[in-house]
């Protein structure tokens, strides 16, 4: 791939000073454009036709996340990475929505800044270390969460929960019983509560539903 092409979109001169010495002392990236303002951000993509956007989140007149929105509905091959002085996921989320492909702090180091832009230029996508933990650990709080609003929508007790695990992988009642240190007549009980509170009549379908709503894993 040969040189890519940037525009720069910040209201901050040192920033934009610092962003483009950097850059240009690479043979590999080339700052095109400078835009200061929001109004005049579309108008500077159209006319220079860039590889990759910077783009600050926050600008004095406008709102770089909209401004993202509308530079990749309107060019789709154009790659847009958001300039942030802020981990927030409401922002994160927002960019992602808006077809950003790249977030990274102001404050980054430069060979991160690079292996950012070089990651988008060839299709790929490139989050600052902050903010891709930040990403995971949302995913993994509203995963959780998910599966209790999940078991509390159905009144599956965690015990209930464990009987349908053993009964997927076919241990009769006893074999349960025996596992789980329970009368025989304890896990009857469970298995009539279970059908009762899932709506199923027999453990085929007791399966198929513990699959559908990954109470169990194939």
């Amino acid at each position: 791939m040969g040189t890519t092409k940037i525009v720069l979109v910040d209201d901050h001169q040192l920033i934009r000073m610092g962003i483009t010495a950097l850059l240009n002392s690479e043979s590999d990236f080339e700052v095109i454009g400078e835009v200061t303002a929001a109004k005049d951000v579309l108008g500077s993509i159209e006319e220079k036709k860039p590889d990759v956007v910077l783009m600050d989140i926050s600008l004095d007149d406008g709102d770089g996340i909209l401004l993202t929105k509308e530079i990749c509905k309107k060019h789709k091959d154009i790659k847009v990475i958001m300039l942030s002085m802020h981990v927030k996921e409401d922002f994160i989320q927002r960019s992602l929505k808006a077809g950003a492909v790249g977030y990274i702090l102001k404050d980054s180091p430069k060979d991160e800044l690079m292996k950012a832009i070089k990651e988008v230029a060839d299709g790929g996508k490139y989050f600052a270390s902050e903010v891709s933990q930040l990403m995971v650990s949302s995913y993994v709080t509203k995963a959780g969460e998910f599966n209790d609003k999940k078991k509390k929508n159905t009144g599956l007790t965690n015990r209930e929960v464990e009987v349908i695990r053993l009964l997927s992988d076919g241990l009769s009642n006893q074999k349960i019983a025996d596992q789980l240190g329970i009368s025989h007549r304890t896990v009857d009980t469970h298995r009539t509560n279970i059908m009762q509170k899932v709506k199923v009549k027999n453990v085929a379908e007791l399966v198929k539903y513990a699959i559908v709503n990954k109470l169990i894993e194939i």
